[in-house]
């Protein structure tokens, strides 16, 4: 069964191709059970480990992504790394003409722990009170907003800030940048 055409190479990718290969079965079941938002990010990262003029097999990329989810649990932060480390290695591959392949999670590591802040959560007595109902509506309110923005700054370091445009929040996310962008001048 025919399932689409490559848009690289456009080969046909059929079904029984998929699924024939054990560790290309695995792979894509491992894939596709990540939550948080880790899977497309985790598929990018293991193209940075592909050999320059050769194919990644299914195989080693397999044992990659079972190294990489010993090290780390689905999450956002994990998503966020994972993002962010391919955003880098991308760019210092374009600027210094190197395309040598990761062969390890190394910098990965570095990146998670950088990143890891960013997703702390603080607990206190007032996060624990009962709130009335405006303050109970102000507070999630404030939540979706973080979310939006956090959702929307996902997917505009993968896709780029033109194909966000029309999606709920990136006004948000808009908005949460020229304040970034603010205080930065105002420092």
């Amino acid at each position: 069964m025919k399932l689409c055409r490559c848009p690289i190479c456009h080969s046909d990718l059929t079904l029984e191709a998929l699924v024939e290969d054990d560790a290309g079965r695995e792979l894509l079941k491992t894939i596709t059970e990540m939550t948080a938002g880790c899977g497309r990010p985790a598929v990018a990262y293991l193209g940075l480990f592909k050999p320059p003029k050769s194919s990644l097999s299914n195989g080693r990329a397999l044992r990659i992504l079972q190294s990489l989810l010993e090290l780390y649990p689905c999450s956002n932060v994990l998503a966020k790394a994972l993002a962010d480390t391919v955003e880098q290695v991308r760019r210092n591959r374009r600027e210094n003409g190197k395309f040598e392949p990761l062969s390890n999670h190394n910098y990965l590591k570095k990146v998670y722990e950088s990143v890891k802040p960013q997703f702390a959560v603080v607990r206190t007595e007032e996060n624990n009170k009962v709130l009335s109902g405006e303050e109970a509506q102000e507070r999630v309110k404030s939540d979706n907003r973080t979310a939006n923005i956090q959702y929307i700054d996902r997917l505009v370091r993968l896709r780029g800030e033109g194909e966000c445009v029309n999606l709920h929040g990136f006004a948000d996310w808009k908005q949460w940048q020229q304040e970034k962008e603010n205080v930065r001048t105002n420092s």
